[in-house]
């Protein structure tokens, strides 16, 4: 049987020596991941920057269309909202023209009728007379 500390020794030789072999080979390994994906991404980056720059234009242009939207809305309400006060001032003036039209109209009639009972009265008494 071998020595157990000359095994533990050689099985120490050989993972420090497998790990300096990883180490050196993982560098290299990594720096051409990394390399390849600095260009992948510098690729994409170029190739997609006028697809992104069509989409930003597109989005731009869809948020100046509803802003502009926004604006015609508000222009409208404010003007429904002159409006209607206009046309409630308006008919507030007419509704008051047609009650004072109806009391001159009421003060008419009472008039003519009260007029209407004296003459009556007037030719009862004086046909009575006559006979």
């Amino acid at each position: 049987m071998a020595d157990p500390k000359l095994l533990l020794a050689k099985r120490a030789a050989l993972a420090l020596s497998a790990a300096a072999a990883l180490s050196g080979c993982g560098r290299g390994f990594t720096q051409d991941v990394t390399t390849e994906a600095h260009r992948r991404r510098a690729e994409l980056h170029v190739s997609a920057e006028p697809a992104v720059l069509r989409q930003l234009d597109e989005v731009e242009a869809r948020l100046l269309v509803g802003q502009a939207r926004v604006r015609f809305w508000e222009e409208l309400r404010t003007r429904h909202e002159s409006v209607s006060a206009i046309a409630c001032a308006s008919q507030e003036r007419h509704g008051q023209s047609i009650a004072l039209f109806a009391d001159r109209q009421r003060s008419q009639k009472d008039a003519l009728a009260s007029k209407n009972r004296v003459a009556s009265r007037f030719d009862a008494t004086s046909s009575k007379l006559v006979q």
